[in-house]
């Protein structure tokens, strides 16, 4: 992380700096006041780790030196380390947008939305960027790919994520895609229902299927989810042009309430070669960002 203060007049080491905030944010700081405090009444604790020479600093110094610090290059910095801290094979990493909740109360201001990354398995937000609105997350999606290390992994994508450029930078990146496929993509989605009507008039026969079925219930309710992937699909790839697809994914959901019954039928794109017992999880995994900070 590159340091932008001249040397001779730097008191608080920027990795003293930065551990201190890290460590505090951690146990509940929600600002620079918090922060300070917390170093004075841990100062033994962080010597464990740095020196801390001078002590830390007041919430006035935090405040002049992290508003003096690059935020892209810090953003590039934090989401590698979190990358790093993982170990692990990141397996579904999933990319939403959302708007802060109470940002912008009666217009005095715009509301706050956040493009994010979340590793689904871990449970870690991996990186996150701020957007003006909801139609930039076509802008912000590239740019936050660029700050991960994602080879191997599946990341899936709403239906706003699901764009040429955006399937193209994912398989640069060594890693697959699930895409939700809806409007946005109007020929596209048009040839893929074709298919499916066509594939499910046959009763999903052909030997280049493959099925998946589970069934969950709780409070009064039970969902059965059949997990369809066509992987027979070169023609829709050269026909649309469409970087790395290998498959389309139908997941057909019956939901059983007290009261009715609901039936749902949604599409993905995946570059993954995977069968409908492994995509069909990522497709699930991907809503548990809607949990995420």
């Amino acid at each position: 992380m590159p340091d932008p203060r001249q040397p001779g007049k730097v008191a608080y080491r920027l990795d003293e700096v930065l551990l201190l905030a890290l460590l505090a944010v951690l146990a509940g700081a929600e600002g620079f006041t918090d922060i300070a405090r917390f170093g004075q009444k841990k100062l033994a604790v962080l010597r464990r780790f740095l020196p801390f020479a001078h002590g830390t600093p007041s919430h006035d110094h935090l405040g002049d030196i992290f508003a003096a610090l690059d935020p892209a290059a810090f953003q590039r910095c934090f989401a590698a380390w979190v990358a790093a801290l993982t170990k692990t094979p990141l397996e579904v990493v999933a990319i939403d947008g959302k708007t802060s909740r109470r940002s912008g109360a009666k217009g005095s201001k715009e509301a706050i939305h956040t493009v994010s990354a979340f590793a689904a398995r871990q449970r870690l937000v991996l990186a996150q960027t701020k957007v003006s609105e909801k139609s930039n997350e076509i802008v912000a999606i590239p740019a936050l790919l660029d700050m991960l290390s994602i080879e191997g992994a599946i990341v899936s994508i709403d239906a706003m994520g699901c764009q040429r450029a955006i399937a193209k930078k994912i398989i640069d990146k060594k890693a697959d895609y699930v895409l939700a496929l809806k409007g946005n993509q109007d020929s596209l989605h048009e040839d893929v229902v074709v298919l499916v009507d066509e594939q499910k008039s046959r009763g999903f026969v052909d030997c280049s299927v493959s099925k998946d079925e589970t069934v969950d219930g709780d409070h009064a309710r039970i969902e059965t989810r059949r997990v369809t992937v066509i992987h027979d699909v070169e023609w829709l790839r050269e026909r649309h042009h469409w970087p790395g697809l290998k498959g389309v994914i139908v997941v057909d959901s019956t939901r059983e309430l007290t009261a009715k019954t609901e039936r749902e039928s949604r599409y993905y794109l995946t570059s993954s070669p995977l069968r409908a017992d492994r995509l069909g999880p990522a497709t699930r995994q991907h809503w548990a960002i809607e949990s995420a900070p």
